[in-house]
């Protein structure tokens, strides 16, 4: 089953809530059940399509694109938290919006340095522009990136004293990986990328701090710039397998396989790094519906809280999200170290855990401003009896796998239909399953 060959619903892998509820949060957050319905209505290769190739004209985004930039010009990193949290949660390009965190992570960049709310958004968009684009182009990009300038110290980096930071996390921690470069390969790229500076939040490239001279990257020789290392890195074998392996720690599990490592790297060259053909590839494949995944990655605080929110339908404003998922220990914009965040068993302990119940009780309050509305979901969802809100509470939180007895005990409770989803809610949401993903 673990291999990138299309998969093929039947008696062994079905096309249901199940799967589809398991695609969703892969490439997004935990679904509505209005999104779940539509996967369920189209199967699975429309709906990785329809997650590829979606836009999002409404006037709610426009709205909130030009909130960003209000927010950035006052330079209000904690006020733009909320705000991206709160696009994750109205988007309807959830794939894009996970991937843009995706990036973040990968490149983790921290204001705690740049100290400028007006160029972190700028590499946000830079992240959102090309999240499923070819990573050449994003590789670029960022190199250029004024945030990024600042975080690496590139405008150190001049002719005849060439500063190597920039140059060294290329190679480790954006392109390569550990063990597949030289200190001398550093040392040359570090000159090739002389010059590429930022003046007021923008990129200059200073022609006189440039050193133009011939250098050695790879075994290579030539005038490079730090274009050309960038297409050197790319062209270099560690680079696909290292990017491979993060994109299946992303969407599949914290081990993937080496054969499955070595075919995905082999996607990506066929696609010239493209990610969308990349990922259109991997997410209707054998591999993406193999049962050894299903719930195998412990949720980060984003898809936890962010799942509720959409999963739930419920109301949260921008400054609750940022402070949850900030105490959870995924604090955006402001990733701990250059290694970005540790993932999977990182996320939870006992204090984060205590945390995350709390959140599961603010999200079935029945006061305040935040919180489900199950008066709105019953009759959205034509939710008439006990056991059609017990039923729609599984599916939503646990794929239908609520055990028998769990589901008897609470059909047979005698609240009421909205205390009822308030009480299953809270408990499924707490539930060491639901922290899966």
């Amino acid at each position: 089953m673990t291999d990138l060959r299309p998969v093929e619903f039947g008696s062994h892998v079905r096309w249901n809530g199940k799967s589809a509820a398991h695609l969703l949060r892969r490439t997004g957050f935990a679904p509505s059940p209005s999104e779940l319905r539509a996967a369920l209505s189209v199967g699975a290769d429309a709906t990785v399509e329809r997650l590829i190739t979606a836009v999002d004209d409404s006037a709610r985004h426009d709205e909130l694109d030009e909130l960003g930039s209000a927010l950035a010009a006052r330079d209000d990193i904690q006020a733009l938290r909320g705000w991206w949290l709160q696009r994750m949660c109205h988007t309807r390009r959830p794939l894009h919006a996970r991937m843009a965190v995706f990036w973040h992570d990968h490149f983790a960049t921290s204001n705690a340095k740049v100290r400028s709310a007006a160029m972190m958004l700028q590499q946000l968009r830079t992240f959102e522009r090309h999240a499923l684009g070819r990573f050449e182009d994003l590789l670029l990009a960022i190199s250029r990136d004024p945030a990024m300038i600042v975080w690496l110290d590139g405008s150190e980096n001049i002719k005849g004293r060439p500063n190597e930071n920039y140059a060294r996390e290329l190679f480790e921690l954006f392109g390569l990986g550990v063990g597949n470069y030289t200190e001398t390969d550093i040392r040359e790229a570090a000159r090739a990328f002389t010059g590429w500076h930022q003046r007021s939040g923008c990129y200059r490239f200073s022609r006189l701090e440039h050193d133009d001279g011939e250098k050695v990257v790879f075994g290579q020789r030539g005038r490079f710039d730090g274009a050309d290392v960038v297409r050197l890195t790319l062209q270099h074998p560690a680079c696909a397998r290292f990017l491979a392996t993060k994109l299946l720690r992303e969407f599949l599990g914290p081990q993937p396989p080496e054969p499955l490592v070595a075919e995905l790297a082999s996607r990506l060259r066929e696609t010239e790094y493209d990610m969308a053909a990349s990922l259109r590839t991997l997410l209707t494949s054998r591999a993406m519906f193999d049962p050894r995944w299903y719930r195998a990655r412990i949720k980060s605080p984003i898809e936890f809280v962010v799942g509720i929110v959409r999963s739930l339908e419920m109301r949260a404003p921008a400054d609750a999200l940022a402070t949850a998922v900030s105490q959870l220990g995924q604090r955006l914009f402001e990733p701990p170290s250059v290694k970005g965040w540790d993932d999977h068993r990182a996320w939870l302990n006992s204090a984060t855990m205590l945390l995350r119940l709390n959140v599961a009780n603010q999200a079935t309050r029945t006061d305040g401003a935040i919180g489900v509305d199950p008066s709105t979901l019953c009759l959205r969802y034509g939710l008439a009896t006990r056991a059609d809100v017990v039923r729609f509470c599984e599916q939503l939180t646990l794929d239908g796998e609520l055990p028998a007895v769990l589901r008897e005990q609470f059909a047979a409770s005698d609240d009421d239909l909205n205390p009822l989803m308030r009480r299953t809610l809270r408990v499924l949401l707490a539930s060491p399953e639901y922290q899966m993903s």
